[in-house]
């Protein structure tokens, strides 16, 4: 128990000590176009097609050390995905093909760890997890029957999750200027885990609707 709390006491010592030779918090906007899609798991569902959407929000860096950080803040994010699957309308039993507009605020808590500075360069890693907040969620549809195709648009609050947790990915780059601020982009793999639909199939009532949302962003943010 002794040992243990004398390296615990040493950890914090240095990281205490290491503090104080660089800048403990860092802050900045970001801004991210991203590819998302839709990977379902209920019976007679089929993914159909990526779709582009794009997020923008505010970074904050708690450094522990010069090269590790915890990063955080909060992304706006506009993105979704495409599904196809059976689909009943009163007496008519057809394909919907429906496009998933999904609206969200953000929050990701990861881990970050950085190169040494290669001339003004650093590089990273990181690592962590995201849980985000739906506030808007519209469907664009095209039902077919036939050779019939009806197509409509409508909000869908009902059968989109409100919460979605996801397992956050990246690598990138950092760049130093002189005046000290520092400019940082990078790619990022955000994994969804849990369901985002809520609802039942209209043609096997039995059948729930299960999906996860999964995207690849392109970050660009400057940080002060």
């Amino acid at each position: 128990m002794k040992i243990r709390l004398f390296f615990l006491s040493l950890i914090l010592f240095v990281g205490i000590s290491a503090n104080a030779q660089f800048k403990k918090y860092v802050f900045g906007l970001k801004a991210a176009p991203q590819i998302s899609w839709m990977k379902p798991s209920a019976d007679k569902y089929e993914g159909n097609g990526a779709k582009l959407g794009f997020s923008w929000g505010f970074v904050s860096e708690f450094n522990f050390t010069e090269n590790h950080c915890f990063a955080t803040g909060f992304n706006v994010v506009f993105n979704g995905g495409k599904l196809k699957f059976p689909f009943a309308s009163d007496t008519i039993i057809g394909t919907m093909k429906r496009n998933y507009g999904i609206k969200s605020i953000e929050i990701p808590i990861t881990l970050k760890m950085r190169t040494n500075t290669i001339g003004n360069m650093k590089f990273y890693g990181q690592i962590g997890f995201g849980t985000s907040f739906r506030f808007a969620a519209k469907n664009t549809d095209e039902f077919v029957h036939g050779s019939t195709t009806v197509k409509t648009e409508k909000k869908n609050y009902d059968n989109t999750s409100f919460i979605r947790e996801s397992l956050i990915i990246g690598l990138g780059a950092e760049y130093n200027t002189k005046a000290g601020t520092i400019l940082s982009t990078g790619l990022a793999f955000n994994n969804g885990f849990s369901d985002i639909l809520t609802g039942k199939n209209t043609v096997i009532p039995s059948t729930k609707e299960k999906s996860t949302l999964n995207f690849i962003e392109l970050n660009v943010a400057v940080l002060f």
